[in-house]
């Protein structure tokens, strides 16, 4: 398969891992400590796997896994966190500050030059990220919360936990990397959050956990597949796999079931899809 259907793949696996994550967050594993966790577990099992058939084997070099992993496990938290008190709606264009973030970082902390033109379309990123959080208040205050500060803390460290990867690659190869960085971190995850869903996990049934398998099996086919897209053509496969996926579903299933996900006018939705469009352009242009 060519790497523009193996984009559009991962776009839309992409699109659907949010939109099942939120649902099963609402109606049935609602202690996010517990679902990042499951989440965590089964994802690092089946990539640990995946890894290992792909010829992944011991490390010899250790500092960059152990710092990628516990950024993994922290992020998982932060990015279900996030997404449970935040729209779908919301939550898809934020990810482009994470462009913008890392732009930023390569200019403090590793001395990149930085462009008048990458700093107007920085600005521009968060102008649209203002609009992107619009509610029927159409209020500035809406970006101004402790709710949109948790998602921009997981863009934060999403693009820290990117670092650590990319050095941990460095460190030893693809494959040994993932081996380890999935397997180090559910063990970070289980330290971290055990106690904080253990009294809930004798209350759990079985049928709770499929849901959780089955955004494994998709967040890992999201990842190959978007892998695979950027082995031959990186700039049309970056657009493709930025395209708002989830919240296109988002707005279908809020036409559809208003009260399954979320519920909004038209007119939210309009400023909302403008601002998105805005702000992966500009991240597409910083890249």
């Amino acid at each position: 398969m060519s790497s523009i259907i193996f984009a559009w793949i991962a776009s839309i696996t992409y699109g659907l891992y949010a939109v099942i994550a939120k649902l099963i967050g609402k109606y049935q594993l609602k202690n996010t400590y517990q679902f990042s966790f499951f989440v965590t577990l089964f994802s690092g099992v089946l990539m640990s796997v995946i890894a290992y058939l792909n010829g992944g084997r011991l490390a010899f070099e250790w500092s960059y896994i152990i710092a990628a992993a516990g950024f993994l496990a922290l992020g998982n938290i932060l990015y279900l966190a996030a997404l449970k008190v935040l729209d779908v709606s919301v939550m898809s264009p934020l990810f482009n500050l994470r462009v913008a973030i890392t732009v930023i970082f390569g200019f403090f902390l590793l001395g990149e030059s930085l462009s008048s033109k990458s700093v107007l379309l920085i600005v521009l990123i968060f102008i649209a990220g203002f609009f992107a959080t619009m509610d029927e208040k159409f209020s500035f205050k809406s970006f101004f919360t402790k709710k949109i500060a948790l998602g921009l803390l997981f863009m934060l460290i999403l693009s820290i936990q990117s670092v650590f990867i990319n050095q941990a690659i460095d460190q030893t190869d693809y494959w040994t990397a993932t081996l380890w960085m999935s397997l180090l971190a559910i063990i970070f995850s289980f330290v971290f959050l055990f106690s904080k869903f253990k009294k809930d996990l004798a209350k759990s049934k079985s049928q709770q956990y499929l849901g959780v398998g089955l955004l494994s099996l998709l967040g890992a086919g999201g990842d190959l597949a978007a892998y695979k897209a950027f082995e031959n053509n990186v700039g049309i496969s970056s657009v493709i796999i930025s395209l708002p996926i989830s919240m296109i579903m988002a707005f279908v299933l809020s036409v559809w079931k208003p009260s399954l996900i979320e519920r909004h006018s038209l007119k939210v939705y309009l400023v909302r899809f403008t601002a998105a469009t805005v702000m992966i352009w500009a991240a597409l242009q910083l890249k």
